[in-house]
């Protein structure tokens, strides 16, 4: 089966050689193959004398840089001479920039360049910091909690799945031989906080209040206080744990002080002294 329509004849009397990729000249518009595309090889009419062109064309190597070719074709966009094998060099248009424009250009690029670089590795190392930090924090509060666990006391109506730890320190008064200064106790994150204190109290056989004097006033009540910076956890008694735990004020198996509010107002001043 013949295809007449694909491909064209050479021009060259001599060779008609049907060619699937024929090259066409830019001086005389006649198809060439490759062994004729050449101004010289097909002796173009449209151009100088053959003997001129070939000299011409023999100083003339292909423009790149590891060829030596010299059957060139010239590249209509950016008018350079290149072979047969590097005819597609992914051209674009040069500009006409002088070097002083170039050399400009290029400064402000690298200026961009390394204030981008600068901007994003201080992003990088906060970002980097602040991961560290959060995945540190977490990790710790689940090693604290785990710890707790192990040998906390409680009610045993609480159940296991509404349980919340604490690591307990006692009040610098109270001294218990069996428990020490410090215990891991749980209640139930149901509890508003103030039935919580009075659970944790009733578990670890502290008096929840100390009378005054006269025995009318009951206003040195056991508060919680936070024993990384001594700060109050809540004033209102009526405040659900399970609130508390969602404004993230406490976490689960955190280290905590059992004190007097009469003996610490607002703070505890000194935490270490909670051992």
């Amino acid at each position: 089966m013949e295809f007449p329509a694909t491909g064209k004849q050479c021009s060259v009397a001599d060779c008609k050689l049907l060619d699937f990729l024929p090259f066409v000249c830019e001086h005389c518009q006649a198809t060439f193959c490759k062994e004729h595309f050449n101004i010289v090889s097909h002796k173009c009419l449209k151009t100088k004398t053959a003997e001129s062109v070939e000299e011409q064309l023999a100083s003339i190597l292909c423009s790149n840089d590891s060829c030596e070719d010299t059957s060139l074709l010239k590249c209509i966009k950016c008018k350079r001479y290149f072979c047969v094998a590097h005819r597609h060099h992914e051209c674009s248009e040069r500009s006409e920039l002088s070097k002083a424009e170039k050399t400009q250009k290029l400064k402000k690029w690298q200026i961009s360049k390394n204030q981008f670089a600068e901007a994003k590795a201080i992003v990088d190392q906060q970002i980097a910091e602040s991961l560290r930090k959060s995945k540190n924090t977490t990790l710790a509060n689940k090693v604290q909690l785990m710890r707790v666990k192990c040998s906390a006391i409680g009610p045993r109506n609480v159940p296991t799945s509404e349980r919340s730890y604490f690591l307990v320190h006692l009040p610098l008064t109270v001294k218990n031989k069996h428990i020490g200064t410090s215990k891991g106790t749980y209640v139930n994150m149901h509890w508003t906080i103030g039935k919580c204190i009075d659970s944790i109290a009733d578990t670890l056989k502290v008096r929840n209040y100390i009378p005054s004097n006269n025995n009318t006033a009951t206003t040195n009540k056991l508060k919680l206080f936070r024993h990384s910076t001594g700060d109050l956890i809540c004033n209102e008694m009526d405040t659900p744990l399970a609130k508390l735990f969602e404004e993230s004020a406490v976490f689960d198996g955190e280290r905590v002080i059992l004190e007097y509010s009469d003996n610490v107002p607002n703070n505890v001043i000194d935490p270490s002294l909670y051992k």
